[in-house]
């Protein structure tokens, strides 16, 4: 007999894949049996890559994690739910009243949505603890650390208005892989975005080491040496001050700090930066004058820069250049909208609960909601009495995403308890005392609020549920209603909510998390209305110079050019440009996007894996004749913090000073990844250290860090 079949229309969702391409799915007998792109979607319009087409590999995965799973020894035993919550709501209590809130830590990663996002946040603060720890202080939180003291607000992101500009400089982004000219943004069809400015007449320029998929589309590739991106701009802002093209009007009226930049760049010259840059000094001067001249333009990065050395100090030079050009707040500049959602109102209360102390290591504040992670390994190594001693884990894998591997490996291991939630057995879930089967993003009806304004329009789009849940897996929401309640400590960290829990709990059921959703949308749209609008509800974009009147939060509403702390740091930076030596005379970047992959999220689906090559150390040719390394061949690479054994890929679409090598591999753990296990790949960040860190931000340096090669 034939089972019939039900389509869904909802969005795209492996890992942390930010497009969220529109997709219709058929069901039947509860089980997605076929993904293929939905041509009516509004924003991918009949796009889908090759992750999206493959979805059901991640979904229907024999491997996943099903049921709640309690380690013993090097064992495993499957558990319930009352045990495995109960279990470890009791052991945290009993920590933190025997060691203090600070032994308690929570992470989230990558493939978190806004419900994990909000629920690791408020565990920690639930406990006391100021331990709170996220993904986005491995690549991110530079643009945070600059929009306070540039803007105010940490929470004021500009993106490119690609639809709009005449030219667009992108330093450190491959966006035909990533589909997103900055971190977050929705771009699935960035190729046609591309085309659609040069079609204008307009330009794009990339700034990279490599020759990427996004070369082949720019007008101009200049393939700078790694790590000196703010040499670069730097110059082209001494450029455009020397050549008064900048705009004066936009300055006087809008910025603060000009003739700071005019003092400390008084002895830049192109020349100089240039030799820094490994690239000609016209090239770098044609490129301040295009930038200037345009009606409108944008610079932007992404982590190709984001995790290299002077990250912040790189962020601030790129706002500035965009700044002094009159492109913010201007129609194909850089522009700033709050998103659809409103979340301040429901979840206030319980973050104004939190701790909020900066991390005992580094002295760096919160930023984003958490603490540098790369000050967690040393912490709980430590002998500090109030180190942490506890840690859950949300939809990451730090074991394979954190620097210096080795180090993460025995603080894992030290820890008195790791829970991790997540669908699969992962790699940090193999040092876990408890994995816990969360639902995936199919299981579950969502909206991502937390990245709307990221989004290149403001938009409410809900995610709908598409099969119920596998097994025993569950929403995190449940799963943390349940281990607070145990630890008697307030869900979300609000005592009214909590009570509102313990009332669902009496009852045999869940405060429901559609209850988050219903508070923080826009005023006049109501759940049901968005849970049935397929695409989503669009709202307008905030009117050109609304930034300025409305979002900007300096005292004076203008944008600070010149902080004090960044000034102070900006002088030791240029006299210390990132250099080669004999005894490492290469330099390594990390991370590089590859189209069949994910990070570690897509390893465990054999179309993408099998097709896709294991990392390699990918080296020019002509640098590889002068090794004595042919292509294939196994090669020691090597940094001051450790080595691995890894295959030569040789090409020549890299400078001849740089290796690349693919981050998010190293699957050699006894996990429940089967597929990843036969395919292990190796991991990068054993080569990287923990403690060389931007100053202003604990982001790691994994670009631009010196290395050798040397035949196997």
């Amino acid at each position: 007999m034939e089972l019939p079949i039900t389509t869904v229309r909802t969005t795209c969702k492996i890992g942390a894949c930010e497009p969220y391409c529109g997709i219709e799915v058929d069901v039947a007998d509860d089980r997605m049996v076929a993904v293929r792109a939905d041509k009516d979607h509004p924003v991918s319009k009949g796009y889908l890559c090759v992750k999206g087409h493959h979805l059901l590999e991640y979904q229907n995965d024999p491997d996943r994690l099903l049921h709640p799973m309690r380690r013993e020894g090097d064992s495993w035993h499957q558990s319930d739910w009352d045990e495995a919550t109960t279990s470890i709501g009791h052991q945290l209590r009993e920590l933190v009243d025997r060691c203090g809130p600070t032994s308690v830590a929570t992470y989230w990663g990558n493939a978190a949505d806004s419900a994990n996002i909000i629920l690791a946040l408020t565990t920690a603060g639930a406990f006391g603890s100021n331990h709170a720890y996220n993904v986005l202080s491995l690549e991110f939180t530079d643009r945070g650390a600059n929009a306070h003291r540039m803007f105010g607000d940490e929470g004021l992101m500009l993106q490119p208005d690609a639809d709009r500009t005449d030219h667009a400089l992108l330093l450190g982004t491959n966006p035909v892989v990533t589909q997103g000219m900055a971190l977050l943004q929705r771009r699935p069809r960035i190729r046609a975005d591309l085309r659609d400015i040069q079609r204008r007449g307009g330009t794009v320029t990339v700034v990279d080491p490599r020759h990427t998929e996004t070369t082949e589309f720019a007008d101009d590739h200049l393939a700078i040496k790694p790590g000196t991106d703010l040499f670069f701009l730097v110059a082209m802002i001494r450029r455009i001050l020397d050549t008064h093209a900048f705009d004066r009007d936009a300055c006087e009226r809008l910025t603060t700090g000009l003739e700071e930049w005019q003092r400390i760049t008084r002895n830049v010259t192109t020349r100089w930066a240039a030799e820094v840059c490994g690239l000609d000094p016209a090239d770098i001067d044609a490129e301040a004058d295009r930038f200037a001249a345009a009606r409108s333009a944008f610079a932007t990065t992404r982590v190709g820069v984001q995790t290299a050395p002077n990250t912040t100090l790189t962020e601030w030079a790129v706002t500035t250049l965009n700044a002094i050009t009159g492109n913010v707040d201007r129609p194909g500049g850089m522009f700033f909208h709050p998103g659809a959602g409103n979340p301040a109102d429901y979840l206030l209360p319980g973050l104004l609960r939190n701790n909020f102390a900066p991390s005992p290591r580094s002295g760096i504040g919160h930023i984003f909601g958490g603490l540098p992670a790369t000050d967690l390994a040393d912490n709980i190594l430590s002998d500090d009495p109030d180190r942490v001693r506890s840690l859950i884990v949300f939809a990451g894998n730090p074991l394979i995403s954190f620097p210096d591997t080795a180090k993460m490996e025995a603080a894992l291991e030290r820890l008195e308890l790791l829970v991790c939630l997540d669908i699969y057995l992962s790699d940090t879930a193999t040092f876990a005392h408890w994995a816990l089967p969360a639902a995936t993003q199919f299981e579950k009806g969502s909206w991502h609020f937390m990245v709307g304004k990221y989004e290149p329009t403001p938009r409410v789009e809900w995610r709908s549920q598409v099969v119920p849940p596998a097994g025993d897996a569950r929403p995190e929401w449940h799963i943390i209603q349940d281990i607070l309640a145990a630890a008697d400590a307030p869900f979300l960290n609000n005592p009214d909510i909590h009570r509102e829990v313990l009332a669902h709990r009496a009852r045999g059921g869940h405060y429901p998390e559609s209850a988050m959703y219903e508070a923080v949308l826009p005023d006049g749209i109501d759940l049901a209305e968005v849970m049935t609008t397929p695409g989503g509800i669009e709202l307008a974009l905030p009117a050109p110079g609304d930034f300025y009147e409305h979002a900007i939060r300096t005292d004076d509403r203008r944008i600070h050019l010149a902080p004090d702390d960044f000034v102070a740091a900006l002088p030791v930076a240029l006299d210390s440009p990132v250099d080669l030596s004999d005894e490492y005379p290469l330099l390594l970047i990390s991370g590089f996007r590859r189209l069949r992959s994910f990070n570690s999220w897509t390893h465990n689906m054999p179309s993408l894996t099998d097709r896709l090559e294991e990392p390699h150390a990918h080296i020019h040719a002509d640098t590889a004749c002068a090794l004595g390394v042919v292509d294939g061949q196994r090669v020691e690479l090597s940094t001051a913090t450790g080595a691995i054994t890894i295959h030569a890929r040789l090409t020549d679409r890299i400078r001849t000073d740089t290796v690349a090598v693919p981050q998010f591999w190293g699957h050699t753990y006894p996990s429940g990844q089967l597929h990843a296990r036969r395919r292990p790949g190796t991991n990068v960040n054993r080569l990287h250290a923990t403690t060389d860190a931007d100053a202003f931000t604990g982001m790691p340096v994994f670009n631009a860090r010196p290395c050798r090669i040397a035949p196997g």
